[in-house]
């Protein structure tokens, strides 16, 4: 768990240091703890740019640090040091940093480093001196006597110890990496509770502790694991962990995993495996697997407990939070369905790190979506970071994942069976995205398409809500970027116009449209002229021709 003293982690419920992973990771210590070593691992794992101090300013003074002392003093090599230190904390992208053993000899670097997130790896004066071997010392200028090496070890610890949070440095490099991964990853865990049940959210939930995880959730309870096929071609460490849970690998993926036909198959296998109310069914795959897993779930004895363990961002976001299950009826999505709240839903951030960037982007549609509804801070980080989110950067994307989840599972605990309209607003970019990923079915992504759909709803927001037009311009730019750099053409206004006429939230033929006023203050238009929406469209195409 993250010591909230040191560092502040959004949560919602407090005030708190929302710029967490924004930070440079920073990782301090003495010679032969393993910084640089661990930081590689560390950068791979948070696909995180890495720098190694040292050597840059080998390759800067195209001479070893060892030389650069002996012609140049250390005092010099020092101010460089700073110097660097100064330039890469100042730079846009966050990075994995391996830091020199000397850095917190200077308080304008420590002052940097606690502001960063910086972790001290901590290795006893004998282990390191065990490290610094003689064929290593001759590169390292303050490792030549063991008596002033352990003296400078004694007067460095203290100045660590400030900077940052301790790790030991005594396991492997892997080991020390996936100790300061929960560390930076680790979410406190929230509650969905509507209609008298509860539904506990894990945005942390690495698939190494799911054995255990879920040995403390079953108790004398059996459990069944539907599973998206690949990773039975793929196994993966939670296959290992559930290794003795009877597992079903659901036949097809995406939208072609949600029919009646493979619904009867894992409703049969939950019967073989023989089931009961007090049992769980698992469910670790895509949207449409938990949400064809949900119902199976649902209907099964009136009711099985369950576990959503989405493995991509838009189902961590969108698809698993909610209570909504539904599959697919004769060409038209989600037309046979039921509301039934998981037990308990988690995510591995880990997972993400594996999916090409169109996944990516997908989910971030929806998660920029929620931060318009909800979110001002949200919003304003993903535009700044936007770079670096498209780049795969797991902090970010973490965070983002844990906030939008937080947001819906908050609105949805108010009106679980969309009985009240507050749901509503979720719809946004959804009217005309919906109109337009139809128009192209099947060639067109959903993300692409409600980007769109985002775009158009800010210029309708501007034209008719006051929305102001510099923010709303910037978050076009945000969308655009979204849906790949480019929008897809809008459709024929004729063909728009007969698609928004399915739209499934007409209520008497009234079309709602969602709205913004300002960033987080939502509008829900509740009859809406199609041809206003199709101004908005044309506006759109207007501004991209003046820009």
């Amino acid at each position: 768990m993250k010591d909230h003293k040191l560092f502040g982690i959004s949560t919602l419920s407090r005030e708190a240091d929302r710029t967490y992973p924004e930070k440079n990771i920073f990782l301090t210590g003495f010679m032969g703890s393993g910084k640089s070593t661990v930081g590689r691992l560390l950068a791979e794992s948070l696909n995180r740019p890495f720098v190694d101090m040292d050597a840059e300013l080998t390759k800067y003074h195209n001479k070893s640090v060892s030389e650069v002392f002996a012609e140049s003093g250390e005092a010099y090599f020092r101010q460089t040091e700073t110097g660097l230190l100064k330039k890469l904390n100042g730079q846009d992208q966050p990075k994995v940093i391996a830091t020199g053993g000397g850095i917190v000899e200077s308080q304008y670097n420590c002052d940097i480093l606690k502001g960063a997130l910086t972790f001290f790896l901590n290795l006893p004066a004998e282990a390191a001196w065990e490290r610094v071997d003689d064929e290593n010392r001759g590169c390292r200028p303050l490792a030549a006597d063991p008596v002033a090496f352990k003296a400078l070890h004694a007067k460095r610890l203290g100045l660590y110890a400030k900077c940052g949070a301790e790790f030991s440095a005594l396991p492997s490099p892997s080991k020390v990496r996936d100790n300061i991964l929960d560390f930076i990853l680790y979410q406190e865990p929230f509650e969905l509770s509507a209609e008298g049940k509860t539904c506990l959210i894990r945005t942390y939930a690495p698939a190494s502790g799911a054995a255990q995880l879920l040995g403390e959730i079953l108790g004398p309870s059996k459990a069944m694991v539907l599973m998206d096929h690949r990773f039975r071609d793929e196994p993966d460490a939670f296959n290992g962990a559930l290794a003795d849970v009877p597992v079903v690998y659901a036949k097809h993926r995406g939208e072609e995993a949600k029919t009646l036909a493979e619904a009867t198959d894992v409703l049969l296998a939950m019967a073989e495996a023989k089931l009961d109310r007090s049992d769980y069914l698992l469910v670790r795959g895509g949207g449409s697997l938990t949400d064809l897993g949900a119902l199976c779930a649902g209907l099964y004895r009136r009711g099985l407990n369950l576990i959503l363990v989405p493995t991509t961002l838009l189902a961590a976001v969108d698809a698993a939070i909610g209570g909504k299950a539904a599959v697919n009826l004769a060409g038209a999505k989600n037309q046979v369905g039921l509301f039934h709240l998981p037990k308990e839903v988690w995510l591995d951030p880990l997972v993400l790190r594996g999916l090409p960037g169109e996944l990516w982007r997908e989910g971030l549609v929806e998660a920029y979506k929620t931060a318009l509804l909800f979110d001002p801070i949200l919003q304003a980080m993903i535009a700044r970071q936007i770079n670096n989110v498209l780049a795969g950067d797991l902090l970010l994307l973490s965070q983002i994942a844990h906030d939008s989840a937080r947001h819906k599972a908050n609105l949805v605990a108010k009106d679980l069976r969309e009985e009240l309209g507050l749901r509503d607003v979720l719809n946004l970019g959804h009217t005309y995205g919906h109109a337009v990923e139809s128009f192209y079915a099947p060639h067109l992504s959903h993300g692409r398409a409600v980007a769109l759909g985002l775009a158009v709803a800010l210029i309708y927001s501007r034209d008719r809500h006051g929305f102001d037009p510099e923010l709303a311009k910037n978050a076009i730019g945000v969308c655009r970027r979204l849906a790949g750099g480019a929008f897809p053409d809008p459709p024929p206004d004729a063909e728009t116009a007969k698609l928004l006429g399915f739209d499934k939230k007409i209520r008497g033929g009234q079309l709602k449209f969602v709205a913004l006023k300002a960033p987080g203050e939502s509008v829900v238009d509740p009859s809406v002229p199609v041809g206003d929406i199709l101004e908005a469209v044309r506006g759109l195409s207007k501004d991209a021709r003046e820009a």
